[in-house]
């Protein structure tokens, strides 16, 4: 049986984390194999945390977040046959599946970047997070998530700033259109 890891203390690891480097590489590293201890504890599930936003098409619980928006921990409940559009983080993101499967699509931007509200894109990757799981993406990473399943899916989202904070876009593929990504948190 493995010790208790509660959100106070995974809290407390990513702050040592962030006060000792800034490398993204190396905080992935670190972070992922703590998210998967979290979420393996469960002491920290609600019931309210299966509660979704029809219109969004996913719920967005926020478990934690520092003052300065930093080190921000949210709980996602997917409905069935829901996601998000393709988008980046404008930070960098360790998931860690808790309920089902969700589909990842991963995408390289091949435009120049030199317009601002444009943005092409191509698939590099596709796969299925199940439980357990870590997606991680650095800064400027994109993906597309999807629940392909019947029932709620919930996932664990650790971000170096909380997503409405940063810079996050969101992109049409079939216009190559980029514009900002806000999501409701309850």
């Amino acid at each position: 049986m493995t010790e208790a890891y509660s959100l106070q203390d995974y809290c407390s690891d990513l702050r040592s984390i962030a006060a000792e480097t800034s490398d993204e590489d190396e905080i992935l590293r670190r972070v992922g194999p703590l998210a998967q201890r979290f979420v393996a504890d469960r002491s920290w599930l609600e019931p309210k945390h299966y509660e979704t936003d029809a219109e969004q098409g996913f719920g967005v619980h926020l478990l934690h977040e520092e003052p300065d928006h930093s080190l921000a921990v949210l709980v996602l409940s997917w409905l069935p046959g829901r996601g998000t559009p393709p988008h980046d983080h404008g930070t960098w993101a360790v998931v860690a599946g808790v309920e089902g499967a969700e589909r990842n699509v991963r995408y390289n931007r091949i435009d120049d970047g030199s317009r601002a509200d444009y943005a092409e894109l191509e698939i590099k990757h596709e796969f299925n997070a199940h439980e357990g799981e870590l997606v991680c993406m650095k800064t400027g990473g994109i993906h597309q998530v999807t629940n392909e399943t019947d029932a709620i899916t919930l996932s664990v989202h650790t971000y170096g700033k909380h997503v409405n904070h940063t810079n996050r876009s969101q992109f049409d593929l079939e216009t190559n259109q980029r514009k900002s990504f806000i999501v409701r948190v309850e």
